[in-house]
């Protein structure tokens, strides 16, 4: 018994005193083995691998001249499966013990008698709960039959290794996280401080001299450096919070000071310290940290400016803006309430929206309410009068708890309803005016940075009021209309009233009109912080006045022309009857006398020439006006196009009185096409007649028809007098005659009832004359829309 003990002892006192894991187990199986008598001593440690937990044979102990077995395949890597009973033993924390003959597993008991054992002994090793291994004794000369205290001290002692390898594990965790933490307090921009209250000594940890931009021996360690550095307005604050600190009239002492740094600037520290008592409960020493939060500080003052920019901007609104939850409880109103309902805003917070709400329905935001929602009704006042006004409604998402709540603006429109009664407006037109009256409100910065922007930008501009914050409003803006902003901005800024009109581009990349009212925005102490704009689209209202341009200026068009027509047609018709008026006369005369047959004649062949003249004049006007007054109507059908020609030629230019003829060429493939018969003989008829009429004494006009892919061609080419090249723009002009045609007979008429015959059957007209010949060129498609 006494060698059992001694080998538990020094067992276990290997296991206390040596620091390294694995040579304090490996003196503890040598310990065991030489004092227990046994030949072998071994541990196994588990392992998992592929889902599997197996056994791997780590540390060994043998007796002089017994077989080790430490590093052999065969008993390292096998999974507990190979041997049935074993892990559901040791894993309840039993020993497993016996003779190798008794076995009867038969790969188990071949693998303990391949190294020659007996008997044998496992004891399971546990560390925090975990069945980490187990440790074995095997007896190769004797069939050992182990007693029961043996069996219950070697258990104990495998209990102690798992001790040990928790302790271990422990350590190894608490090197880390200190580790970590002095790694933390050196990387970070936190420090640590401890005062000792009785010595009046003060530690600083290395961070808090760099945290100020010195070095410790600069700074060293006195508690006065600290004290004549805090800021002047935060030095007497601070004092007393640490003097009722330590006297215990307060329970905490922590908040933010300025600190000066060597550079001259102040930084923010966040400080906190807890006191410590010594055995008679009195102050011993405070052990606090600093934290530079300086960047936290100056977002924080950066919000807080651009807060005062947005409750400004909101203030300012006609509208009442407000915020409440689903329940309709007020958790938010602008100024513009207190001036509408005359309630105080302090005494609103916290009741409902609906007991200041007539007519509205208390379930209202029980509705889904997935787009704005706009609703007439009445807001009572503090007087109980009714005020008409116009509810808008959206149910976003607040960002910070993921939960819905409500956001509405309410705009008094009583004298609108007022007067929409009085006048009994229609319902259209009073919802026009109800979803007209939220301008695109903007707040910017004087470089032009977006800050706010109004929900409704999304329905006016197609942006979403994210994607234009923090944009700069000049890449909005119409290149053209930029310098003229500038200017008026300018205005602005010297405290000038101004209207801008301006172009605004479009998510869709279309421009609108905007018509804006800028205001400048003030802080607290008048110092100009940026500007407001608030702008309503008034590009239907710009394109209503370039109609209303468009249509005096079409009038003036139709005054010259009428003029025009006066004075052409009192010239025109004033020649023809008198040459007819004369030669009647000259009729009259000769009819006393002898008349010859010859002088008849060529009396009336001049009046039927001014007969045709005024009738062909005539024609021209009524067709004309015809077509002005839209009165026209066209009549399309299918032609076969040769036969058509030789009709229009045999029919009006068969007999010319010149004796000269018109030439037809026609190339490509014939093809039917479609038109209007009627306005094709006039295109046709007017040309050809100008080509004869202004080519006199010269070669024959020409026709020239080509028959093309998608459309066929015409042209009508003379070899008269031509166009002088300076008056070649004004031939499709209403009454135009060309200066090199004052002998020739004509209405000035016929070639703009061509072209907008032409145009009205899809087709282009053009004319090109040089030196040699004239020739107007006509495009037509095959077919015409019905």
């Amino acid at each position: 018994m006494n060698h059992l003990l001694k080998a538990i002892s020094d067992a276990n006192n290997h296991l206390i005193k040596e620091n390294n894991i694995n040579n304090a187990l490996q003196e503890c199986l040598s310990a065991l083995g030489s004092n227990i008598l046994v030949d072998r001593c071994y541990i196994f440690k588990n392992e998992m691998k592929d889902g599997f937990l197996i056994l791997n044979y780590e540390f060994e102990w043998c007796k002089e001249n017994v077989e080790p077995f430490i590093g052999s395949p065969e008993l390292s890597g096998l999974p507990y499966d190979a041997f049935p009973g074993l892990l559901d033993t040791l894993i309840q924390n039993l020993p497993l013990y016996g003779l190798v003959n008794e076995i009867d597993n038969a790969l188990f008991k071949e693998t303990m008698e391949m190294q020659g054992i007996q008997s044998y002994l496992f004891t399971p090793i546990f560390s925090n709960d975990r069945f980490w291994g187990w440790i074995g004794f095997d007896d190769c000369e004797t069939e050992r039959i182990w007693q029961e205290e043996e069996v219950n001290a070697l258990h104990t002692v495998a209990r102690n290794i798992g001790i040990r390898l928790n302790q271990d594990k422990v350590l190894s965790k608490l090197e880390t996280t200190l580790d970590e933490l002095n790694f933390y307090m050196k990387s970070s921009s936190q420090a640590k401080w401890e005062w000792n209250l009785k010595t009046n000594h003060i530690t600083y940890s290395y961070n808090w001299s760099e945290i100020l931009g010195y070095t410790i021996e600069e700074l060293g360690s006195s508690l006065d450096v600290w004290r004549s550095k805090v800021h002047p307005d935060d030095y007497n604050e601070i004092e007393q919070q640490l003097f009722n600190y330590i006297f215990k009239k307060i329970d905490k002492y922590d908040g933010v000071v300025r600190i000066l740094h060597k550079d001259g600037h102040y930084v923010w520290i966040k400080y906190s310290g807890i006191m410590l008592m010594d055995a008679n409960g009195a102050p011993k020493k405070i052990i606090g940290t600093h934290i530079d939060v300086s960047e936290i500080k100056e977002k924080e003052i950066e919000l807080a400016q651009q807060r005062n920019e947005y409750d400004n901007m909101v203030n300012n609104l006609a509208e009442i803006v407000f915020k409440t939850d689903l329940n309709g409880d007020i958790l938010f109103l602008n100024k513009q309430w207190e001036k509408i309902t005359g309630y105080a805003i302090e005494n609103c917070i916290g009741q409902n929206i609906f007991n200041y709400l007539n007519a509205v329905e208390t379930d209202l935001f029980d509705q889904e309410i997935n787009e704005s929602k706009v609703l007439e009704c009445n807001l009572i006042d503090c007087k109980g009068s009714k005020i008409g006004v116009l509810l808008l409604l959206s149910i976003p998402f607040d960002i910070k708890d993921n939960t819905k709540f409500v956001l509405g603006s309410i705009t008094d429109i009583n004298d609108i309803v007022t007067l929409k009664n009085k006048l009994e407006i229609s319902e259209q037109k009073y919802r026009f005016i109800a979803e007209n009256t939220s301008d695109l409100v903007v707040q910017h910065q004087f470089d032009g940075i977006i800050k706010y922007i109004s929900n409704n930008c999304e329905r006016i501009t197609g942006y979403k009021p994210e994607e234009a914050l923090e944009q700069n409003l000049c890449q909005f803006i119409h290149p053209d209309d930029i310098r003229d902003m500038s200017e008026k901005y300018t205005n602005i800024l010297n405290l000038k009233n101004e209207a801008v009109t301006f172009r605004f581009l479009k998510k869709n990349q279309e421009y609108i009109w905007f018509e804006t009212s800028v205001k400048i925005i003030e802080d607290a102490s008048k110092k100009v912080i940026g500007v407001q704009t608030s702008s309503r689209d008034v590009t239907q209202r710009l394109k209503d006045q370039e109609e209303v341009k468009r249509a005096i200026e079409k009038q003036r068009e139709l005054n010259d022309l009428k003029s025009g027509f006066v004075t052409m047609a009192s010239h025109q018709f004033r020649t023809p009857l008198s040459v007819i008026y004369s030669n009647i006369e000259l009729l009259h005369l000769k009819m006393n006398k002898q008349v010859k047959k010859e002088d008849v004649q060529t009396i009336t062949s001049r009046i039927t020439s001014e007969v045709d003249r005024m009738t062909e004049l005539m024609n021209n006007i009524l067709i004309f006006g015809e077509n002005e007054s839209n009165n026209l109507k066209i009549d399309i059908k299918k032609l076969h196009f040769s036969d058509f020609i030789e009709k229009l030629i045999e029919t009006y230019f068969n007999n010319e009185k010149d004796g000269r003829n018109l030439m037809l060429e026609i190339t490509g493939i014939e093809r039917e096409i479609e038109t209007d018969e009627r306005l094709l003989i006039h295109i046709l008829t007017n040309l050809i007649s100008n080509a004869f009429k202004y080519s006199k004494d010269c070669a024959n006009p020409e026709l020239k028809i080509n028959f093309m892919e998608n459309g066929y061609k015409i042209e009508v080419v003379d070899y008269g007098i031509g166009i002088l090249p300076e008056e070649n723009k004004h031939m499709f002009k209403s009454f135009f005659r060309g200066s090199n045609t004052a002998n020739i007979k004509g209405s000035g008429l016929g070639l703009i009832v061509a072209k907008q015959f032409t145009e009205l059957l899809n087709g282009a007209i053009s004319i090109n004359s040089s030196d040699e010949n004239t020739v107007v060129e006509l495009e037509f498609p095959y077919h015409q829309k019905k």
